[in-house]
C-alpha cells in the first residue's frame, strides 16, 4: 500500500459540510516518522477540519486518510490531540487533574477509576507544563494560557505515538 511507514498519509482528500463548495479539495500529503509538520492558512481555511479528518471525527467525501498504518478511527487511541480551545460550561465542576486524566481514557482503560500509574503520569506531565500544584483547581478558574497548558498535558499524558496540536500557542506567553 502507498504510504507504508508514514505516520499520516492523505491522498485525494475532499471534504465539505454539505454546501456547494468543499472546505478541502484534492488534498494529498504524507508525514514521515519523527517529522514535524505545520499547517498554515487563513481562518476558515480548513486547518481544524483537516485535523478532525486525521482523527477520524469526520469522514471524507472522497480520498483516503491513513494514520499510523490504519484508518483514523482505529489509530485514535495512539494519538494525543490538543484542540484549539475547550468549549465547556464553566459551571461544570471539573478540576485540572480530571481534565488531564481524560487523556488516559481509551480502549485499554478499565472501568473503576484511574490507577496509581495514571495519577503519577498526570502529576509528571503537569510538572512538565509548569502547572504542578494546580491539580485540584477548577479548570474554569484558569486563565486562557493555563487552560491551553492543561489541554497540552491531556494530550501528552498517554505518551502518544502522534501528537496533533490545533493552535497550541494561542493564549500562551512566548516562553
Amino acid at each position: 500500500m502507498a504510504g507504508d511507514g508514514a505516520v499520516i498519509w492523505v491522498e485525494g482528500l475532499t471534504f465539505g459540510f454539505g454546501g456547494p463548495n468543499p472546505v478541502l479539495e484534492d488534498v494529498t500529503f504524507e508525514v514521515a516518522p519523527l517529522d514535524f509538520a505545520c499547517v498554515i492558512g487563513p481562518n476558515g481555511g480548513g486547518k481544524t477540519t483537516l485535523l478532525k479528518l486525521v482523527l477520524g471525527l469526520f469522514e471524507p467525501s472522497a480520498g483516503t486518510v491513513r494514520v499510523l498504518g490504519s484508518a483514523p478511527v482505529r489509530a485514535r487511541h495512539r494519538i494525543g490531540y490538543m484542540p484549539q480551545f475547550a468549549a465547556m460550561d464553566p459551571r461544570f465542576p471539573v478540576r485540572v487533574v480530571d481534565v488531564v486524566l481524560m487523556g488516559r481514557l481509551g480502549p485499554r482503560h478499565r472501568a473503576g477509576g484511574y490507577s496509581r500509574a495514571d495519577r503519577q503520569a498526570a502529576a509528571e506531565v503537569l510538572e512538565r507544563v509548569e502547572l504542578a500544584g494546580l491539580e485540584r483547581r477548577p479548570f474554569a478558574d484558569l486563565s486562557g494560557g493555563q487552560r491551553q497548558r492543561v489541554l497540552l498535558a491531556r494530550a501528552l499524558v498517554s505518551d502518544p505515538e502522534l501528537l496533533l496540536l490545533d493552535e497550541p500557542a494561542a493564549g500562551l506567553d512566548q516562553r
